[in-house]
């Protein structure tokens, strides 16, 4: 067992030394969109359009990087730095004070839930664990088929857009994002008094960004006028209405370390209890989506109790979160755990973030635009003068992200704890969301191994 213990010891500190150490792969994953907004509507590729009209979609790639990109960054640092950590204290532990050990647990713990009992004055725990992360949900709509509509620039002097035949051209870009996301944590904490535990987590985090965005020109002067005023290639007479952008970036360092402290209040009777603080440090890079770029804190008030061969452990508390885009949130998580033979426990979690400030939502989609589409006549009236201008209204979705002033987040987990030895679990857990809140994988998988010393 010893053996054990020691080989499980070197792979935790080989995985701590790597988070240590790790570095960025590529630089500044934030202006990944940045760059594809103004690649599609910038003069970039639009330049072969006539000189004239060839940053008439500059105004809206403006648009675009003052509004989508930041709530986009957003959503893919919300969801890494938000990630549920492990319980610091699941495992089997002991009472010394008859002067024999004594089993206090019944069974091996909640996986994410956290325990009311401190693990004992002067022991180590030591975990490490695995997440992968496939982020392919966006409030139920599928990342890949997330589609931006982009209006041309009001000519100067016209009241509305279709005054001038050229605001009556759009582009649609269907953005193809794929987000894949791995977390690897190393975990260590200390029982500081009987009733004080300590812990800090850190974190390794890798982040890969691809995909091919489509962009369609639905040119109306090309349609009505004979002639493209905005294509992609070709000609005005013969345009490319339709063009590929291809993105893919990623960047793996060091995430937002934690700091976490648990004061027992009262255990040993029917129901335990405890308060927990947990600090997230901005110690992972902000421009590469390995951190928030500020500190946020978490106060949690904890509840537990043995029920036969397992625990019951209802955690809930605030979150204040200073980031940008980022909200201040109710966060709560249930656990239920059960022994279902000497070395292995079953472990059902639920866990809720219920965001509480509206106004920090991430709005991705900004509404429609009305265009008047006028077809000029110049044929003669037999009646006398000009046959008048034929025109139509059309209502523009600028987006078919749907909008809301929250991404509240539900999920829940299930998995196994197996004890190899008292000293040695290894565990195992899929989480899955139980809404359309935010962006979501589909399912997380978390693998880990911790040793108590």
């Amino acid at each position: 067992m010893t053996i054990m213990v020691r080989r499980s010891m070197k792979i935790l500190l080989f995985v701590g030394s790597w988070s240590l150490f790790s570095v960025p792969a590529f630089a500044q994953l934030d202006n990944v969109f940045s760059n594809l907004f103004y690649d599609i509507l910038g003069p970039g590729r639009l330049s072969l359009s006539p000189g004239k009209h060839a940053n008439h979609f500059k105004p809206a790639a403006d648009n675009a990087n003052a509004e989508l990109v930041p709530a986009l960054n957003s959503l893919i640092v919300g969801d890494i730095s938000s990630f549920p950590l492990s319980s610091a204290s699941g495992g089997i532990s002991y009472d010394f004070s008859s002067g024999r050990p004594v089993r206090t647990t019944e069974s091996l713990g909640p996986i994410f839930a956290e325990t009311a009992r401190p693990i004992g004055k002067g022991k180590l725990q030591v975990e490490a664990n695995f997440t992968y992360l496939d982020l392919t949900r966006f409030r139920g709509l599928p990342s890949d088929q997330i589609d931006f509509t982009f209006t041309h620039q009001l000519v100067p002097g016209d009241m509305e857009l279709g005054d001038n035949p050229n605001e009556s051209d759009i582009i649609d870009v269907v953005m193809d994002l794929h987000t894949r996301i791995s977390i690897s944590a190393v975990v260590a904490s200390w029982g500081v008094t009987d009733d004080l535990d300590a812990s800090i987590a850190i974190p390794v985090t890798s982040v890969h960004i691809n995909g091919t965005a489509v962009a369609t020109i639905h040119s109306y002067t090309f349609a009505e006028g004979g002639a493209a005023h905005h294509f992609f290639g070709g000609d005005s007479l013969h345009p490319v209405l339709v063009a590929n952008f291809p993105y893919d970036r990623s960047a793996t360092g060091l995430g937002d370390v934690a700091l976490r402290v648990k004061y027992s209040l009262a255990r040993g009777g029917s129901m335990d209890a405890a308060g927990l603080l947990d600090v997230r440090f901005p110690t992972g890079e902000k421009e590469n989506f390995l951190g928030t770029g500020k500190p946020s804190y978490r106060l949690w008030g904890i509840l537990s109790t043995q029920m036969g061969n397992g625990g019951v452990h209802l955690n809930a508390g605030y979150t204040r979160n200073p980031a940008d885009l980022q909200s201040d949130a109710f966060e709560f998580r249930a656990g239920f755990d059960n022994k279902i033979s000497q070395k292995v426990t079953f472990a059902l979690d639920a866990l809720g973030k219920i965001d509480l400030n509206k106004s920090e939502a991430a709005h991705l989609a900004p509404g429609t635009a009305t265009i008047i589409d006028r077809i000029e006549n110049t044929r003669d009236n037999p009646g006398g003068g000009l046959v008048p201008d034929i025109s139509s209204v059309r209502v523009v979705k600028l987006s078919n992200i749907p909008d809301r002033n929250n991404d509240n987040a539900y999920s829940a987990a299930i998995g196994f704890r197996y004890a190899p030895s008292d000293d040695v679990v290894i565990f195992a857990n899929v989480l899955v969301p139980l809404n359309d809140g935010g962006l979501r994988a589909q399912m997380a998988p978390t693998v880990g191994v911790s040793a108590a010393l």
